[in-house]
C-alpha cells in the first residue's frame, strides 16, 4: 500500500507572546508606587488568590503607570494583526505575592486578552515557585495518552518569570500561580485588554 502525506495542518493554536521591557526606571518606579499603596490600602478580595492586589484603577496612578498601560496595548498590537495599540481598552491592578501567596487556576471573562508585567519577579524559581502556569486549553487531549500521541496530551506549561518580563495570552486561558516560596516580594503588573 502506497500512502502519501497530503497536508497536515496545526489547529486551534494558542498564542502566548514574551516581551522584554528594558526600563530599569520605570519598574522601579512602578515596584516602589505598588509597595506604598499595598502598605496602606487593604487588598481587593478576589476568591483566586491571597496576597495584596489593588483595584483596577492603576492606570490612573501616575503618568508612569499610564505609559505602561500603553505598552500592555502596544505588546497586544505586535501580536494580533490589524489591531492598533490606539484602539485597545486596558484595566490593571497590581499584584504582591509574599512567602506562601499563590493564586488559583482562573480565566478573565469579557476581555480579549490578559497580560502581566513581572515589576520585580522576586525569588520566582523552580524550587521557590512564583511561576505563571497555564494549562492546556484542549478539554480532551488527554483521554487516551499512548507512545503515538504522547507529545501531544493535555499539560501545563510554567513561565518562569524575570524582572522586566512582559506576557500577553488569550484572556480565556486558565491560568494561575503555584504557592510562592521567596524571601522577596513577587511584584506584578496584570491586565485585561479588548
Amino acid at each position: 500500500m502506497a500512502l502519501e502525506l497530503r497536508a497536515s495542518h496545526q489547529l486551534w493554536p494558542t498564542l502566548v507572546a514574551t516581551f522584554a521591557v528594558d526600563d530599569a526606571a520605570l519598574l522601579r518606579d512602578a515596584a516602589e508606587e505598588i509597595l506604598s499603596r499595598a502598605a496602606v490600602l487593604p487588598t481587593v478580595a478576589r476568591g483566586e488568590r491571597t496576597g495584596w492586589q489593588s483595584a483596577s484603577d492603576l492606570l490612573d496612578w501616575t503618568p508612569r503607570m499610564r505609559d505602561i498601560g500603553a505598552m500592555f496595548a502596544e505588546a497586544v498590537a505586535a501580536i494580533a494583526p490589524g489591531t492598533g495599540a490606539r484602539g485597545i481598552d486596558a484595566a490593571a491592578w497590581a499584584n504582591v505575592l509574599g512567602r506562601g501567596d499563590y493564586v488559583t487556576p482562573h480565566t478573565h471573562a469579557g476581555a480579549a486578552w490578559s497580560a502581566v508585567l513581572y515589576v520585580d519577579a522576586g525569588d520566582s524559581d523552580e524550587a521557590r515557585g512564583g511561576f505563571l502556569s497555564l494549562r492546556d486549553p484542549r478539554a480532551g487531549a488527554a483521554m487516551v495518552i499512548t507512545g503515538a500521541n504522547a507529545h501531544d496530551s493535555a499539560c501545563t506549561f510554567h513561565l518562569y518569570p524575570q524582572t522586566g518580563m512582559l506576557v500577553v495570552f488569550p484572556a480565556w486561558l486558565i491560568h494561575w500561580v503555584p504557592v510562592y516560596q521567596g524571601a522577596r516580594p513577587r511584584i506584578s503588573i496584570a491586565a485585561n485588554l479588548r
